[in-house]
This record gives structure tokens, C-alpha cells and sequence, in this order.
């Protein structure tokens, strides 16, 4: 069985293939990935309308890079898995519509995929021994949460944002230091260039209570660079200095936090989602705890081999999709009942 995954939640045009075998086993064929950050460079952040129009542009292009690069036609594909939401719901409906479109060209069914199931079993497509139950931290640009993954399809919410996410923070804090977009990147490149110890500091935020939270941060931040700001001009090291304060304060909020909700569950860490790929992250996590997985860096990203995956996974399971339709928010607590595993 082949499995077409499409993905087009925020700024990425992911299309990705893949095949069920006969023992049940699901192996990746083909991806193809379109970022638009250029485009949206020029505005400092995702433009909705215009990140809409390019997925409308892109996805016939990369459907057929897919096709050539496999030899595959459209009547060789058995089921498409689209991505529905969390995300811009423009974005998510031109990846919808395609997909419509494909189905009614060939009959093939489409399925609805949640966007941050995709990440979450997204280690599960490349580490064969990761089975369920097992905690999974998702830090993205619009999510940071901790979730328990029980099996497929019944997840539970152990803590998540009350405000803005992780990639949010860092976003914005390279946004008040001047450093464009894609901000956060850059900030952490900043931050892994200073040799030394920081004599600034910001405030631990948030562990008085059990939701993430860091728009109290994004104040301090905020008042730190203002202070600061004319001593920065053209002293790379002490600008190098407050990024390494500032992604050093996101990242123990993050640690943190997953350090309490492993106390209570003693069970594998997955860390997935895009702000996943930020080393120092990585480091302090591992150094909490020897039994952590992390996506290889492609499909930290958003990407649409995790959105076949996932499909993949609900079809090899026997589970009963439900409707088609888009949503902005969509937790992953409620896909128990979406597949009527309540």
C-alpha cells in the first residue's frame, strides 16, 4: 500500500510517500520540501495570504517531482493523509483541495491528519524499538507542549503554553535584536558562537505553575536589550552574550518542566518539532535523560513524510476516520474520540 502524506499547516510544502509491506512495516519512498522563507523574510514573519498562495503554486509542482522521481502514477497511490490542522487555515485548505482534487481524479481516499501527531510519531518512523507509552515534548513555533503518548490515536496533555510557545520566544527576542527572520535560528546560531560565562541573567519563569509560559520572559528580554542597546553596536561578542542569555532562559523553562513531568513517568522522551533541532536544547535534554529520541534534523522541520506516516499508522490499525475538515486548533487529546477509540 502506498500512502501519499501532504503537509501545508503554516510556511512549508511538504509532499512525502510511503509504503505499507506486506509485515505491516511502513518505509519512507520519496520526499520533496519547499520552505518559504525568502519569501517571508522581507516581512520579518509568515504573511497567511501569501503563504496560502504558494502552497497553491508548489503542491502540483512537487506532485509531479514526486511522480518522476518514483515512477509512481496517481492510480498507484492507495490512500492521501493531509494534514487538517493546527495551522493557517487558508494554508490548510489549498492542501485540503489538492488533496480533494487527486481523490476525485483517481477515487483514492483521503485522510485527515493531525498536524502534531505527525510530529509526534515521527520518531516512531525511525526508531523501529520506540514503542508506546512514552512522553513526547513538541516545541514548534506555535506549540509547546507535553504529551503522553499511551498508543496511537490516545494521547493525554501532561502541560502545555498558556501563551506564547518556545519558537515564539525565540522569535521574538531576535526580533527586538534586530536579527530578521528567520529570527530564531539566528539567535541560537548567536548564542552557540559565545565562548564564556554570561554576567547577564533573566528570570526562571513559570515554574510556579504547571503550564508553560513565556510571555513574562519576552518582557525582561525586551527591558535587557533596551538597556543594553547602544553598548551592542558593533560588539558581536556582547550581542553573541545576550543571545546565549536569552535562548539559555527559553531552553531551562523547557528542561525544566520535562524534567518534572519525567519525576511522575518514567518512560522514553520523544522531542520533536522545529525548535527540536536547537543544540543546546538537545544537550541539556539528553544529560536529563538517557532514554530520548529525537527526529533526525529534516523531519524536525515541518515536512509531509510524518503526515503519511501518521495516516500510515491509523490504516495499519484497523481506526475509523473521522470527518474532513479544517481546524485552527486541534488538540490531540480529542483525536481519541475522532477515531472513536473512546
Amino acid at each position: 500500500m502506498l500512502v501519499l502524506g501532504i503537509e501545508s499547516s503554516c510556511d512549508e510544502t511538504g509532499l512525502a510517500i510511503i509504503e505499507i509491506d506486506d509485515c505491516g512495516a511502513s518505509v519512507l519512498r520519496v520526499e520533496v520540501l519547499s520552505s518559504q522563507v525568502e519569501l517571508h523574510e522581507r516581512y520579518g514573519g509568515v504573511v497567511p495570504e501569501l503563504a496560502s498562495r504558494e502552497h497553491l503554486r508548489n503542491l502540483p509542482i512537487l506532485f509531479e517531482q514526486l511522480l518522476e522521481l518514483t515512477g509512481y502514477t496517481l492510480g498507484d497511490i492507495d490512500a492521501i493523509g493531509v494534514t487538517c490542522g493546527p495551522g493557517l487555515k487558508g494554508c490548510l485548505l489549498v492542501g485540503v483541495t489538492f488533496a480533494l482534487g487527486l481523490s476525485g481524479a483517481s477515487s483514492v481516499p483521503v485522510l485527515p491528519v493531525n498536524h502534531i501527531e505527525g510530529h509526534i510519531l515521527s520518531a516512531q518512523m525511525h526508531y523501529s524499538e520506540l514503542q508506546a507509552p512514552y512522553l513526547a515534548l513538541v516545541v514548534s513555533g506555535g506549540h509547546t507542549e507535553i504529551i503522553l503518548v499511551e498508543e496511537v490515536g490516545r494521547y493525554r496533555c501532561i502541560c502545555r503554553t498558556q501563551d506564547d510557545a518556545a519558537g515564539e520566544a525565540f522569535d521574538k527576542s531576535a526580533n527586538l535584536m534586530g536579527l530578521g527572520y528567520p529570527g530564531g535560528v539566528r539567535l541560537a546560531n548567536l548564542a552557540d558562537s559565545f565562548q564564556g560565562t554570561s554576567e547577564f541573567s533573566l528570570p526562571r519563569v513559570a515554574r510556579e505553575i504547571e503550564s508553560f509560559s513565556f510571555s513574562g520572559l519576552k518582557t525582561a528580554v525586551s527591558l535587557l536589550i533596551k538597556k543594553h542597546a547602544q553598548d551592542c553596536v558593533n560588539d558581536q561578542e556582547l550581542i553573541s552574550e545576550i543571545a546565549w542569555t536569552i535562548q539559555d532562559a527559553i531552553v531551562d523553562a523547557i528542561v525544566y518542566k520535562t524534567s518534572k513531568a519525567l519525576s511522575s513517568h518514567n518512560i522514553p522522551l520523544v522531542v520533536c518539532g522545529g525548535v527540536s533541532a536547537n543544540e543546546q536544547l538537545r544537550n541539556r535534554l539528553k544529560a536529563l535523560h538517557e532514554d530520548v529520541y529525537f527526529p533526525p534534523l529534516k523531519h524536525c522541520v515541518d515536512n509531509g513524510a510524518m503526515i503519511a506516516y501518521a495516516a500510515a499508522c491509523h490504516l495499519q490499525l484497523g481506526h475509523e476516520f473521522g470527518k474532513l475538515d479544517i481546524h485552527s486548533r486541534w488538540p490531540v487529546e480529542s483525536l481519541e474520540s475522532f477515531y472513536g477509540l473512546s
